[in-house]
């Protein structure tokens, strides 16, 4: 009995489980379509649809699982909310009709299709509908003087697409108010037909809230919000379009909040207004500014706000400072305008110059300003001459910006004394000449610190441009000259693929890949300092000339591309060469040539790079660090070549050689750590004590002592011995340490072989 009864309850649980699987699974119909006629007739009958007997009202009575055709004019579909799920085709279908309403449906019509798709038509009214899961839910494709209101419009691909063309005078007149449009993966609305008006309508959570591409359309008194794809707009108004009226729409917490493309010059301009932008992640507002000068005057007033602060759009003004209370700032065509003191946010551009000549920015903080895919930056001037940026404050928490964009056709310009940090690139320069950009400080640009781009005779001068980024200068142009800049800690230092340009005494150092790609050809460099880089120069070009420079401490002082690229490695004689450490023990039995301060044994790289006259040493003093003990280093600033540095830990002394041009006057100061060597110190130079204050000076703290040391050149031996020295770790200490690293190991394992009996859990470090 007991197996019988186990028998039946499981019959039982059977039986409910199919029904109950039965009530949650959609019916399943076979695909087709459903037609009404011309004639008013529904096809087939048996849709689940009745009609009035004028046939002008269609009602569902159920839901239905075809595509609905449209063949009559004149009706009204009332989805008596009812739902009408597609599972690969589109919901309702028409074309070439007029004065149909859609009322009260939720549409389903699945991926790869339109939800509602309105097909040259006339007077169609949309409303109380939900429609979602389409590729495009609602498209008005070439049909005008429609009504979209009260709908729900969510997860399609595009929400509402509305399409029209000037030829054909169509997509136009259309009114769309009160909707929400949410979740659509791609666009919200799409306006592309002219003369529509969009208002009163809800547009969140899309990946791009509108994008408006036709011409004298109306979109106002929206809420726009959460509209966060990357990159991801909440209003967006396309380049070349005009008569636009944008105004007091709500756009906040969006990834961008509006951006205002170039308009059409044979166009009215566009009008913003009252455009409350609030908290959007990246950009509040920006210009699209490359375009011809006309095609930028807007209609934009103070009326718009970023973050409670007015947006200033000058046209045409002269002789004016802008307000300190803007939250952007965009001259165009203006001259002699003072932007100073401004702190300025998430735009962009915080401020743009476009056409505009003479002005002068300085003192603004702009922070969080500009966009790499679009080259705008926070400070960008577009075709603008003459203008003086300095003393400004750039940062950017993400890389995405630019700090300062000099674009097209913008000349003479001065970028000076700027501090640019975090930025993706600090200061970029594109299609344009002669201008200065000199004693900036460049901080950890992402991916280049200063780069020019099809632009010639600037000066690129005194920077401090300090990694890490991928490029520190990057020289993509000719007939530049870059000058004494500090370029530290990069992938690349200098990056050249230009020609006939000029690199001068610039210190390039500890750069992790390259110090110097060297492309192009016809460059010259000269007198710079090419200092503990993994590769000194990289070659790629050829016809460059390399001489007086100072290749120190180089993983590799030159590598190359392939043997047959040819360079010039010197100067004519007596003006020689370039400066190599580790030269001596290279070329251990060269000599001075001629008392020229040349050694007479050329520095071979490979067959079609040699340097000829190699100097004897650096062009200038430069500061070397030696490991001296573990990661102690002993630095030494000097005019000499310094070679067979030494420390000995027995003997408790520094040694290393000193070498330059017979009879010149030479110096080292040499800096040694008191945790390393201390107590009472004696110098000897070639084995002769020497006596301080008179051959040396002595400089200490509780830190370090310098010493200071003057010579006639030639090739010298420097000692320095002190009384005290790091301890050594004797051979009992080591012992000891090793059997305590032990103990403790078994210890460990031990403890853990605890643990794991106590989980129940066998570790293969058990013992």
């Amino acid at each position: 009995m007991k197996n019988v009864g186990k028998i039946w309850m499981i019959m039982l649980f059977m039986l409910v489980s199919a029904s109950f699987y039965t009530l949650k699974t959609p019916p399943v119909e076979a695909g087709g379509t459903i037609y009404i006629r011309v004639d008013g007739s529904i096809d087939p009958s048996t849709a689940n649809i009745t009609r009035d007997e004028f046939n002008v009202t269609y009602t569902f009575t159920g839901n239905n699982y075809d595509t609905l055709v449209i063949e009559r004019s004149n009706i009204i579909l009332d989805g008596a909310g009812f739902t009408l799920q597609v599972a690969s085709a589109d919901g309702i279908s028409f074309q070439y009709q007029s004065n149909i309403t859609i009322k009260n449906l939720n549409v389903d019509a699945g991926p790869g299709s339109f939800g509602i798709h309105a097909y040259y038509s006339l007077n169609i009214t949309i409303s109380n509908c939900r429609v979602y899961s389409s590729s495009t839910g609602v498209c008005i494709y070439h049909s005008s003087y429609c009504h979209i209101y009260g709908n729900i419009i969510e997860r399609n691909g595009i929400g509402l697409s509305i399409q029209g063309s000037d030829v054909e005078n169509t997509g136009h007149h259309n009114l769309i108010y009160n909707n929400t449009i949410a979740s659509n993966r791609n666009y919200g609305i799409l306006l592309y037909g002219q003369r529509n008006s969009a208002y009163w309508n809800n547009i969140t959570d899309n990946d791009v809230g509108v994008v408006i591409s036709g011409s004298f359309n109306n979109f106002s008194e929206n809420k726009v919000t959460g509209n966060k794809y990357p990159n991801g707009r909440g209003i967006s108004i396309s380049s070349q379009i005009g008569g636009c009226n944008v105004s007091y729409n709500y756009v906040a917490e969006n990834t961008w909040g509006i951006i205002l493309g170039a308009g059409y010059g044979d166009y009215t301009p566009n009008t913003l207004k009252g455009n409350v932008m609030v908290n959007n992640s990246r950009i509040n507002f920006g210009l699209s500014y490359r375009a011809e000068m006309a095609y930028l005057y807007n209609d934009v007033d103070t009326s718009n706000t970023v973050n409670g602060k007015p947006v200033y759009y000058w046209i045409s003004k002269e002789n004016d400072a802008l307000p300190l209370d803007a939250g952007f700032a965009a001259l165009i065509n203006c001259k002699n305008i003072t932007v100073a003191n401004l702190n300025i946010e998430k735009n962009l551009e915080g401020i743009i110059l476009a056409y505009s000549n003479n002005c002068t920015i300085y003192g603004n903080n702009l922070t969080d300003n500009g966009d790499s895919s679009y080259h705008y930056g926070n400070i960008a001037l577009y075709h603008s001459s003459n203008n003086r940026i300095y003393n400004n404050n750039v940062a950017t928490s993400n890389w995405n910006g630019h700090g300062i964009v000099l674009d097209h056709g913008s000349s003479h310009n001065t970028v000076l004394k700027n501090n640019i940090t975090e930025t993706y690139v600090g200061v970029y320069m594109y299609y344009s000449d002669f201008n200065n950009v000199s004693n900036n400080f460049l901080r950890q640009n992402g991916k280049r610190g200063i780069s020019l781009e099809y632009s010639s005779n600037n000066t690129v001068y005194g920077n401090e441009v300090l990694g890490s980024g991928e490029y520190g200068v990057y020289l993509g142009a000719q007939c530049n000259d870059i000058l004494e800049n500090n370029i530290t800690a990069y992938k690349y230092g200098l990056y050249v693929t230009g020609s006939r340009n000029t690199i001068a005494e610039n210190n390039i150092m500890e750069n992790w890949e390259k110090g110097i790609f060297a492309g192009g050809s016809k460059n010259t460099f000269f007198e710079n300092n090419i200092i503990n880089n993994n590769e000194g120069v990289y070659l790629y070009g050829q016809n460059n000339l390399f001489f007086h420079n100072n290749f120190v401490d180089n993983a590799k002082h030159v590598t190359y591309y392939w043997s047959g690229i040819a360079n010039y490695w010197n100067n004519t004689y007596p003006i020689g060469g370039n400066y190599w450490s580790g030269y001596e023990d290279k070329c251990p039995n060269a000599t001075e040539l001629d008392n020229s301060g040349l050694w007479d044994t050329p520095y071979v790289i490979n067959t079609n790079n040699i340097d000829y006259y190699p100097l004897m040493a650096p062009t200038k003093p430069i500061t070397r660090k030696f490991t001296a003990y573990s990661n102690i280093k002993v630095e030494v600033y000097s005019n000499s070549s310094i070679s067979q540095f030494q420390f000995n830990i027995n003997a408790k002394s520094i040694s290393f050689n000193i070498t330059g041009p017979a009879g010149t006057r030479g110096f080292c100061d040499i800096t040694v750590p008191l945790n390393l060597l201390w107590g009472d110190f004696t110098l000897y130079m070639d084995g002769i004590q020497l006596i301080e204050g008179v051959n040396y000076t002595k400089t200490c703290n509780h830190a370090q002592c310098i010493f200071h040391v003057t010579y006639t050149h030639s090739t010298h031996e420097i000692e320095i011995f002190g009384t005290e020295v790091i301890p050594e770790l004797s051979g009992s200490a080591a012992v000891l340490f090793v059997i305590t690293a032990v103990l403790a190991t078994l210890a460990t394992i031990k403890t853990r072989k605890g643990i794991n009996r106590i989980k129940g859990f066998h570790s293969p470090f058990q013992v």
